[in-house]
């Protein structure tokens, strides 16, 4: 069993890494391999709606954008996390999600797609971290991050949210949302073992 986390802030030691891993206590725990990537790691250029992926599941841009999409070819269970910029997802998240504008094909006409991991079996988990303790300053973090993964054909399994945190490390002292996050973890890694 493979769990990839795909996390979207630039901090290393920030909440969202630490909701991440409060999430794959239990796949850790159970054996599972685990690989946790930073999208500010890996050089991904922006989306130019040039359609050449058209007729493949590949996106004609040569940058790390593949590795990834790899990588997730690989895994059956996926953490997608992103700290709130602005209303929204940071901009490594924002340029990945459009680049994988690769990962659906359009065979008749541009009302339905086909999803690439449609009826694949893989699971997900969305995962948003907001500074303001009020859920509307969260934007459309957690839904962009959930519908776009429903788009490529990913179940999502729950999401999580972390609201009121911006000090590096401070969610650490919210038991109750890392005890939720670990039930989080829990299911999807249930779902993944079947």
């Amino acid at each position: 069993m493979k769990i990839l986390s795909i996390n979207g802030s630039r901090r290393k030691t920030g909440n969202t890494e630490y909701l991440i891993k409060s999430i794959l206590t239990s796949a850790k725990e159970g054996g599972a391999q685990i690989e946790s990537i930073f999208l500010g790691d890996y050089n991904i250029g922006a989306c130019t709606g040039c359609e050449g992926c058209r007729s493949s599941w590949e996106c004609v841009i040569k940058d790390d954008f593949a590795k990834i999409v790899k990588k997730i070819d690989e895994a059956e269970g996926i953490i997608l996390a992103s700290p709130t910029y602005w209303y929204s997802v940071t901009s490594d998240m924002k340029r990945f999600i459009d680049r994988c504008y690769s990962l659906i094909q359009f065979p008749v006409n541009r009302k339905k797609w086909i999803a690439k991991y449609q009826g694949s079996g893989k699971v997900c988990v969305t995962v948003a971290v907001c500074e303001q303790s009020e859920e509307s300053m969260m934007g459309n973090t957690l839904s962009l991050l959930t519908d776009f993964y429903k788009d490529i054909g990913l179940d999502v399994v729950e999401s999580v949210k972390g609201l009121g945190f911006f000090e590096a490390g401070s969610i650490k002292a919210d038991h109750n949302l890392l005890q939720k996050a670990e039930m989080t973890g829990q299911k999807l890694f249930d779902r993944i073992k079947g």
